[in-house]
């Protein structure tokens, strides 16, 4: 009896390992690795770069809360069975946490050869300030 059970686990092993890749493209965590980015952050100022090639700038949607950034995009692939399709299609959306509160109103954004990059400046208020001391 306990062999039975043996090759039977066996069995489901190999069953589940050969399903394994088309399980990881149809999970919600898979979605969340794309888009690939790379944070650099500086005193006052961050540097963001999102790797989306294919996407067209209008349907990029970028948004700046506190010391959040969030990128959403769709892709849509192109109509007809592909034989091999190494870019993922669908909606997206990536949230970027920042090491500072970044000000809404100096962004900058710009799409070049599928690289999206987005510059943040710090916020005044966030900013460090020096404290005089008064000697006495």
């Amino acid at each position: 009896m306990f062999w039975n059970d043996w090759y039977g686990m066996q069995r489901n092993l190999w069953s589940d390992l050969s399903n394994l890749e088309s399980r990881f493209k149809e999970s919600p965590r898979y979605r969340r690795s794309y888009p690939g980015i790379k944070l650099y952050a500086g005193e006052n100022e961050a540097l963001i770069r999102a790797e989306v090639p294919g996407v067209n700038p209008d349907d990029l949607n970028l948004q700046l809360q506190d010391d959040e950034l969030s990128i959403s995009f769709k892709r849509t692939g192109v109509e007809g069975d592909a034989v091999r399709r190494e870019r993922p299609v669908g909606e997206y959306e990536k949230v970027v946490r920042l090491p500072f509160k970044g000000n809404g109103d100096s962004v900058n954004a710009e799409l070049k050869s599928g690289v999206l990059t987005v510059r943040i400046e710090r916020a005044e208020e966030d900013r460090p300030r020096k404290i005089a001391v008064a000697a006495s």
